[in-house]
């Protein structure tokens, strides 16, 4: 049955004008190789239209295995990368920016985020240099990524913002306010590490949520991803993953129909 769902099953979800299914995948280990480029055309055949990338993924090898294997891009697919970690300055984006065109193959980026806040320099000034490069035509849209809502209200002051990207899993909720921040004002909210990590704790995703997953014949990962589509209409998890099998399993996530009960209690386990 896992061979015959799609991204479809999770619904859609609008990324400023842009339209794509709820369950995205993340390709944070991604590298240039057949395995994964037959990874990136199954997606694609499975209808995961929104890919997420990052500049420094895999020392850019990431982007790399994108550009080589979906260029020229299909209609509909979005592709979104990030830029800019803690020491990077405005002005270092342009070449960061440059370099993810060429990589990815793509005159304009769909989705661009900034990677992370440089904690000396002004927000208003690294969102102002992504604005340059929207005006430019080089991006569409801006994101930002491991943010507070002071400072997506702080950005918005300077561009509009459509995303944001932050950790957040059933067992790491430190943005709850957040996500409802951006439930309310329509912003896509992207948690990475959705199946948990670092302080999430991958393990302990699977071990808290062991005993209800097989009320549901299902896989603790599969109730983690139904618990965030469940959590908010503007959840995009992007699970990331290098096997087909994971791929085809956490598509079938979206199957999953939580009872309200259950919703609350995995929501009170972290």
């Amino acid at each position: 049955m896992i061979d015959t769902i799609t991204a479809k099953e999770a619904g859609t979800i609008k990324i400023g004008d842009l339209s794509v299914n709820r369950l995205g995948l993340g390709t944070n280990r991604l590298t240039d190789t057949d395995e994964n480029r037959h990874l990136l055309t199954t997606a694609i055949e499975l209808d995961v239209n929104f890919i997420d990338t990052a500049h420094r993924y895999t020392g850019g090898n990431s982007e790399i295995a994108i550009g080589n294997t979906l260029s020229p891009y299909q209609d509909g697919l979005v592709i979104t990368t990030k830029g800019g970690w803690n020491d990077t300055r405005p002005e270092q984006l342009r070449d960061l920016v440059e370099e993810s065109l060429r990589r990815l193959k793509i005159d304009c980026i769909d989705l661009y985020q900034l990677h992370r806040v440089n904690p000396t320099v002004p927000l208003e000034d690294s969102v102002g240099m992504l604005k340059r490069f929207q005006d430019e035509g080089k991006i569409r849209h801006i994101g930002l990524s491991e943010v507070s809502i002071e400072q997506l209200e702080q950005a918005q002051k300077v561009a509009p913002i459509v995303s944001v990207q932050n950790e957040y899993n059933v067992m790491v909720r430190t943005h709850e306010a957040l996500v409802d921040y951006c439930t309310e004002h329509s912003i896509a909210f992207i948690p990475w590490f959705p199946l948990g990590g670092l302080a999430g704790g991958a393990e302990e995703v699977v071990a808290r949520l062991a005993d209800i997953s097989t009320k549901y014949h299902a896989r603790p990962q599969q109730l983690a991803l139904a618990w965030l589509l469940k959590r908010s209409p503007m959840m995009l998890p992007i699970p990331g993953t290098l096997s087909v099998e994971h791929l085809k399993a956490n598509l079938a996530s979206a199957t999953f129909n939580l009872t309200e009960e259950d919703y609350q209690l995995l929501t009170k386990m972290a």
